[in-house]
């Protein structure tokens, strides 16, 4: 490798990187603290992801025992919060399961960093500032969403293997460590078998077939010793949710311009004028496409590439979109433009020695400007009256049903629910993928039958309904709207309603 970028003083770069951890946590926190703070409702998947952790410590599985749509990964990762709930608190659980989820957004910037490394200082710190300041990486590393742990793994495998040098004192016991984190990745998100096998292949192009088999071999055993626990307990019942529901979801029809502004950050800039946006998208686009370019002409770098387009197409191709799964590509991006600074400031180095560090100035630049829309961002959602909500319902007897598994965690009676023997549902809104052989399956909730008489079935199984998520036209149809509307208010607090379920008429 050249030595440019590598002038900077080694006290100076474990400086900046331990400045731009501290930056990337800050970043994550002062955004949820705009909206609704560590106590909001925030992200429904959250709320999901814990309700399950919740259930799994109290000895209810996944897959066999109530519905989720994903492989368990983050569950997993989160039993000691919800372990812990007993004794702080659900909400206080989960507000530490939050910061514990920026603190691994620090961690991911500093192994961005650490993966270019190799190339040089200068170059590495610019990488991990590009990351510590990605809209799509701070989304997803405010609460606990599959795509931050995914990125771990997948970083810290790169950071062992050190994939951008030669190989020299890589031994066995780095391959098998990396191929165990490595298999995590599918076990947090389906797409990490795709993860898997890119990194396998590009291993296979630059250190030969022995290290790649090495890799695949230990990343399926940790894969398979996580998963096949929740398999064995409910093989047909896992397959259906984790696999089937997710390749039958019902494609929405954002353009792919609509997610490139998500992926590249642009979208941030909707506030400023039209043009400016359509601007910064222009510039963030060709910049990326140039760096892609760059690092698939450099032999050495061809691998950064391979990473970015592969996750690109994943999040390109997926029946639907939301914000988070732009933070799947986040890191990908990040060292592709380090690696493609790297090049040019290997190039220019050559021919004017006093070029390289003007240009890395002219990138962090780039990065702080790109980043301004961050100053404004609200990452916590709406705040939530949690307490005002709780108190009527504390001492009624029976369950609670809802739609929103957060609002049940920061009221603190997810837990007495199961202490009650209640119905255990932590992603209603996911029955509506997983019935696949119903006629309205790849119909929107509002007019699939089936969900919605399923729906009414759920909130009517309790003493007391939560139906905050879902309204007429969006979720709800006309129909059910109007018969929640119909039942008696328990408590009011702003938009949030309690009510209570009344039977069925009889026919």
């Amino acid at each position: 490798m050249s030595t440019a970028g590598q002038v900077w003083p080694r006290r100076g770069y474990v400086i900046g990187l331990a400045a731009i951890c501290l930056l990337a946590f800050s970043v994550r926190l002062t955004g949820i603290f705009r909206g609704g703070g560590l106590y909001g409702l925030g992200n429904y998947d959250d709320g999901v992801h814990f309700g399950a952790a919740l259930g799994l410590v109290n000895g209810l599985v996944p897959y066999r025992d109530f519905l989720l749509l994903h492989p368990p990964g983050v569950v997993l990762a989160l039993t000691p919060f919800a372990a812990v709930s007993w004794l702080v608190g659900e909400p206080h659980a989960m507000a530490a399961a939050r910061l514990s989820w920026m603190a691994l957004g620090a961690v991911n910037a500093v192994l961005c960093g650490l993966v270019i490394r190799p190339l040089g200082r200068i170059p590495a710190l610019v990488t991990a500032l590009f990351y510590a300041l990605c809209i799509g990486a701070v989304y997803v590393e405010h609460t606990p969403l599959h795509e931050s742990a995914a990125t771990t793994v997948l970083l810290l495998a790169l950071v062992i293997v050190r994939l951008l040098g030669a190989g020299e004192r890589i031994g066995r016991g780095h391959y098998v460590a990396a191929g165990l984190l490595l298999g995590i990745s599918p076990v947090v998100k389906i797409w990490g078998v795709v993860v898997v096998l890119v990194v396998v292949g590009c291993l296979a192009y630059l250190r030969g077939r022995r290290p790649a088999l090495t890799v695949l071999l230990a990343s399926t055993a940790s894969c398979a010793a996580l998963c096949l626990p929740f398999f064995i307990a409910a093989p047909e019942r896992m397959w259906r949710m984790v696999v089937v529901a997710q390749v039958n979801r019902r494609r929405v029809m954002e353009s792919p311009i609509t997610r490139l502004d998500d992926i590249l950050g642009s979208r941030e800039w909707e506030a400023a004028r039209e043009l400016v946006h359509h601007a910064v998208f222009a510039v963030v686009f060709l910049t990326v496409g140039a760096a892609l370019v760059i690092c698939l002409v450099r032999a050495e770098l061809r691998v950064l590439a391979v990473l970015l387009i592969s996750h690109g197409v994943l999040v390109m191709i997926t029946p639907l979109w939301f914000l988070h799964y732009a933070g799947m590509s986040a890191a990908p991006i990040a060292l592709v433009l380090g690696g493609a600074l790297w090049a040019i400031m290997d190039w220019t180095g050559q021919r004017w020695p006093s070029l390289p560090l003007p240009l890395a100035g002219v990138a962090t630049g780039a990065v702080l400007v790109l980043a301004i829309p961050m100053t404004r961002v609200d990452l916590g959602g709406r705040p939530f009256p949690a307490e005002a909500l709780a108190q009527p319902l504390r001492d009624r007897p029976g369950c609670v049903t809802h739609d929103f598994p957060m609002a049940l965690i920061q009221m603190d009676l997810l837990q007495r629910d199961i202490d009650r023997g209640c119905r255990f549902v932590v992603d209603l809104g996911g029955y509506s993928y997983y019935v696949t052989d119903s006629p309205d399956a790849k119909e929107p909730r509002a007019r699939n039958r089936d969900w919605q008489a399923h729906a009414l079935e759920y909130y009517r199984s309790g003493d007391a309904a939560i139906a905050f998520r879902f309204r007429a036209g969006a979720g709800f149809s006309r129909a059910t709207a109007r018969t929640i509307k119909r039942w008696p208010v328990i408590v009011e607090v702003g938009d949030f309603v309690v009510r209570e379920p009344r039977p069925a008429p009889q026919r």
